[in-house]
């Protein structure tokens, strides 16, 4: 018999999978359409290798995490539970601190290079966009969630960018609405090197 805590830890490495933006195929199936969890993402700072950078993750079926990523990579790269921790406790614990996780970094649809961060939906993509002045290019594509039938797509915005100093890397925080029989309501990230 699976115990209440080991279903929490199942729970959030699957709302974990869903949420990240790499799940580009998503199946749903009758035990997801009936799960109205949210999931809300909040960035917490890039590491010192600025390719991994941290989220403080929340849903009703998981709970708190403090989960480690790489730009560029499949997946997580570590999940801490903060069940019965703080943040704090979190990022200074042994298997976190390796990451260096820190507040560098500059929020905002502008790059402090000055280059704009835009997004248009073209079917079920959102494509992201980088300009500055008349020119403009395609940072990368963004799938967006639809019913079975692809009759209904999720209403989708971006809900900020984050970036290092030198505007070399950047993520950025999605969310996704979709209503009815499949309903969707999630925070999911997108991120980037640049140059």
């Amino acid at each position: 018999m699976i115990s209440i805590r080991a279903f929490k830890h199942f729970a959030l490495a699957m709302g974990i999978g869903l949420a990240t933006i790499w799940a580009t195929s998503f199946a749903p199936t009758e035990a997801v359409a009936q799960d109205t969890d949210k999931i809300s993402m909040q960035f917490v700072g890039f590491g010192a290798n600025p390719d991994f950078y941290a989220i403080l993750q929340s849903s009703k079926l998981g709970g708190k995490a403090l989960v480690i990523y790489q730009i560029g990579g499949q997946g997580p790269k570590l999940v801490y539970p903060l069940n019965k921790t703080s943040l704090e406790a979190a990022l200074q614990s042994k298997e976190v601190a390796v990451f260096g996780i820190n507040a560098n970094y500059v929020a905002g649809m502008a790059a402090p290079a000055g280059y704009k961060l835009g997004g248009m939906v073209i079917g079920e993509t959102l494509q992201l966009t980088l300009s500055a002045g008349e020119q403009s290019m395609t940072l990368g594509y963004a799938p967006i969630f639809s019913n079975p039938t692809k009759t209904k797509v999720a209403d989708m915005s971006i809900i900020n960018a984050f970036w290092t100093p030198d505007s070399k890397r950047v993520v950025i925080i999605l969310h996704q609405k979709l209503d009815g029989d499949w309903p969707v309501d999630s925070d999911v990230i997108a991120a980037y090197t640049l140059g």
